[in-house]
């Protein structure tokens, strides 16, 4: 099969897709009712590649912790602006957050409908436009209660952060799972101007490898929503044979896409994203969504692309991600970060030039703040890092190395 091209086999799939089909609750029994927990079901083991394998990570380099924000509920991403505002917003209200300077936090008014908000679903991804600065566009990805489905809508910010105004559905009708699950979202804004967005499979087992579904996708748009130039047949799909892809990051040095996702209970994956590729995840067998499959399965998809890392058993469960840019890092600058829930800790993974491998490994801020869900570089090489324990408990940390 050319990589290109999806398989025609399951082109008559799409009638299945809006069916999420019924699986026994212990098959997701965790936190937050799916891959924010402790993974779901019972998979082979880890083929041969990058991996933890269960072993100890250790320690990385040392670091310091600032609080910028606390008293928050699951702020799902953050982004910082050109004048040094952060954005957040909370995953089950759909509230956004302008915090300045001195902690000062003040209401983002954005009109969101009805935010679907069980599972894994609600507001998830916020990126900022490359050119932010002067046309104030923000990206956001919510699950919409009353259409039913994730989007992902362009707006403009106020100048003072205190409203999100001419909201613009940029990509609708990406699925949306009954009770929530595998949703995705994470948006990044690329330099040039286009968007990567990372789905979830919405626990719909003929969704990865349907070409006429945007779920278990990375998808590739302009700023208008239109197909980007490398995607398949010109639809919005870039790569296709993915479960939960909830990190998205460009490596500065080569200007690779990077991309991290959940296993179901082994094998949470780094993969280098390569357009028109299969990553292997198919979990439909006969009308039923069947986690007993590899990640990558190798077997039926001979051209799937192998993880650069994956986690092995147990999972560690990533959010978000991002690369260390700064000297300040030493050893570990051009690293990648991934924000860990279920280990509650961020692991640092140094890829090969290629990309396609990881010559080593460490974690840092172990057990420290709990569970951890998004990373966004700033300025100076520290990291805005938010937790995501719920309740009101949680976090937004700025996060420095030591010296």
């Amino acid at each position: 099969m050319n990589r290109t091209e999806f398989p025609r086999s399951l082109t008559g799939l799409a009638a299945l897709l809006a069916v999420v089909v019924a699986v026994p609750l212990a098959a997701c029994s965790t936190t937050d009712g799916g891959d924010d927990g402790d993974g779901g079901g019972s998979v082979s083991s880890s083929p041969a590649g990058s991996s933890t394998s269960g072993r100890p990570l250790t320690p990385g380099p040392a670091v310091e912790v600032e609080v910028v924000a606390d008293g928050l509920t699951i702020p799902w991403d953050v982004v910082r602006d050109p004048e040094g505002v952060i954005i957040t917003g909370e995953r089950g209200s759909g509230t956004l957050y302008a915090i300045r300077e001195g902690r000062e936090r003040t209401l983002v008014e954005a009109d969101l409908g009805e935010v679907y908000d069980r599972g894994e679903s609600g507001l998830m991804g916020i990126a900022l436009a490359a050119d932010f600065a002067s046309s104030r566009e923000v990206y956001t990805c919510h699950s919409d209660a009353a259409a039913g489905d994730n989007r992902v809508t362009a707006w403009t910010a106020a100048e003072d952060w205190s409203a999100l105004g001419s909201p613009r559905v940029l990509v609708d009708g990406i699925l949306l799972a009954e009770r929530g699950l595998h949703s995705g979202c994470r948006i990044l804004a690329h330099p040039d101007g286009t968007l990567y967005i990372g789905t979830g499979d919405a626990f719909t087992g003929p969704a990865p490898q349907d070409p006429d579904s945007l779920s278990g996708k990375i998808l590739h748009v302009t700023r208008t929503g239109a197909p980007a130039d490398d995607t398949i047949d010109g639809s919005r799909v870039l790569t296709y044979g993915h479960r939960n892809v909830q990190g998205l990051a460009l490596r500065p040095s080569s200007g690779q896409i990077v991309s991290a996702e959940h296993g179901p209970n082994v094998d949470d994956e780094v993969n280098l994203v390569l357009p028109g590729s299969n990553y292997g995840w198919a979990p439909d067998s006969g009308g039923r969504y069947d986690q007993d499959v590899p990640m990558t399965d190798v077997d039926r998809f001979p051209d799937a692309v192998e993880a650069s890392w994956r986690s092995g058993a147990p999972t560690l469960a990533p959010g978000g991600i991002a690369f260390l840019d700064d000297p300040a890092w030493g050893e570990w600058d051009g690293a990648l970060a991934v924000a860990m829930l279920k280990t509650s800790q961020i692991v640092l993974v140094t890829l090969s030039e290629d990309g396609s491998t990881v010559t080593r490994s460490a974690a840092i801020l172990r057990d420290e703040h709990g569970r951890l869900r998004s990373i966004t570089p700033e300025p100076g090489g520290s990291l805005l890092v938010s937790t995501s324990n719920g309740d009101g408990d949680d976090e937004i940390l700025r996060v420095r190395p030591s010296g």
